[in-house]
């Protein structure tokens, strides 16, 4: 009779893939021994990869007898014992993710202890591993889209990579599931990520995901799930009024050229409202005359497959840094982090110490820092600044849109940082009220 290990959830028993009786009436022929793993009203079984017959079968230990002459029987105990403490923690640790463990899961656990699934081995039934899909997706998408864009689409797959690593797990478009979900969260959280970055990795993936299905590399819905969000919160940004532009402007840098560059660069995306993969780098041949009026003729760059052509007036500021420093051309490109650190610099110099209060989500937890303003000055601001500052002094949101590229009205008041009592007054003065 056999017996059974018992824990507190599920029972593993060892068994022959052959029945008993069959076996007892030949007890030399040599059978599959099976894990048999039972949790609630599931069933799973699984093969150790061993053989062996009822005679040299402990049906109470549910072991090799320990009998002169099997060589290996250590080796097969050792094994079977490896299995049955291994299918109670990897249960363990599912349940807490699953009301019901999946079977697949359990089996694609041991697949892997047991070298039966190798990491970045792992083909779909197009012959494609997870990352190779998605290694095709993103080279797919060069020339279409941004290299920023790229390049968040690389460093999600460097997460995943790492997750995998770390977890020793083999990433198959079919696990993407809750569970999964959940399991790399934490991980995210452990190393110390942000919320909009983790939020923007799981938007990637998503991406990923749809791209796997569409191209028939997997029929896996579960990321389709409400709960498989997108989780993001509206964090601290600053932008500088117009004032605080021109003192930037005033300000004589001649004796620092690297912070006057860059000074420079900065200022030119705060007249123009472009993004930096747009401001930065402009060319004397972007200029164009419309209307005897010089402008930059700009193609932005964050999609280039649907990119919009803008039009930016080039006004006496702008003209007057390419006059005086750049022999009427615009500034030489930088290097973003080039630019970051330096304008920070700048700002610092200005004295632009006010403390802001910063709130944000970081490794799971809510945090509040005071910091300088300067110090949370960066490329993007320019854009902002612009944005806000038009829309503060009346211009309309349909035309500030035509310079920044937003598509939606609800993104673009996301994306200013004025107060509810300033918009309410904006939108009072537009005209809609008699006052």
């Amino acid at each position: 009779m056999n017996s059974t290990i018992e824990r507190s959830k599920g029972k593993v028993r060892f068994a022959f893939k052959d029945s008993n009786a069959s076996l007892q009436k030949n007890k030399k022929k040599q059978s599959l021994i099976y894990l048999h793993f039972t949790y609630g009203k599931n069933k799973f079984k699984y093969s150790s990869g061993y053989k062996s017959c009822f005679e040299d079968w402990d049906f109470t230990r549910q072991r090799i007898k320990n009998k002169v002459g099997i060589s290996n029987k250590d080796e097969v105990n050792g094994h079977l014992s490896d299995l049955e403490k291994f299918i109670y923690k990897q249960y363990n640790e599912l349940s807490k993710e699953h009301e019901v463990v999946p079977k697949h899961l359990l089996k694609y656990a041991l697949d892997v202890k047991t070298n039966k699934v190798i990491p970045h081995k792992v083909k779909n039934k197009k012959g494609m591993s997870f990352f190779e899909v998605i290694d095709e997706f993103i080279e797919i998408k060069k020339g279409e889209i941004s290299k920023i864009t790229i390049r968040s689409y690389e460093q999600t797959k460097k997460r995943l990579e790492e997750y995998q690593k770390h977890y020793n797990e083999t990433l198959m478009f079919d696990f993407i599931d809750m569970s999964f979900y959940n399991k790399f969260n934490r991980f995210m959280e452990a190393s110390g990520y942000s919320l909009n970055t983790i939020g923007k990795h799981i938007k990637t993936l998503k991406t990923f995901m749809n791209y796997a299905l569409i191209e028939g590399y997997s029929t896996n819905l579960r990321f389709k799930s409400d709960d498989f969000k997108v989780k993001k919160e509206i964090t601290t940004e600053i932008y500088l009024t117009d004032d605080e532009i021109k003192q930037m402007y005033e300000y004589d840098l001649s004796k620092y050229p690297e912070l006057e560059h860059a000074r420079d660069v900065f200022l030119m995306g705060c007249y123009t409202g472009q993004r930096i993969s747009d401001y930065n780098g402009l060319k004397k041949d972007d200029i164009v005359v419309i209307g005897g009026l010089k402008c930059f003729k700009i193609r932005q760059k964050k999609n280039r497959k649907h990119s919009r052509v803008v039009d930016c007036p080039i006004t006496k500021e702008m003209k007057s840094i390419m006059d005086l420093r750049y022999s009427g051309n615009p500034p030489k490109k930088i290097h973003e982090q080039d630019l970051n650190e330096n304008i920070k610099q700048v700002g610092q110099m200005l004295e632009w110490d006010e403390l802001v209060k910063c709130e944000f989500t970081k490794g799971g937890e809510y945090q509040t820092e005071m910091i300088p303003k300067y110090d949370l000055i960066k490329s993007h601001t320019a854009r902002r600044s612009f944005c806000t500052n038009k829309y503060k002094a009346g211009m309309s949101v349909y035309d500030i849109m035509l310079f920044s590229g937003h598509t939606t009205e609800k993104e673009f008041y996301k994306y200013i940082r004025i107060k509810n009592e300033e918009r309410a007054v904006h939108i009072a003065k537009s005209g809609f009220f008699n006052i």
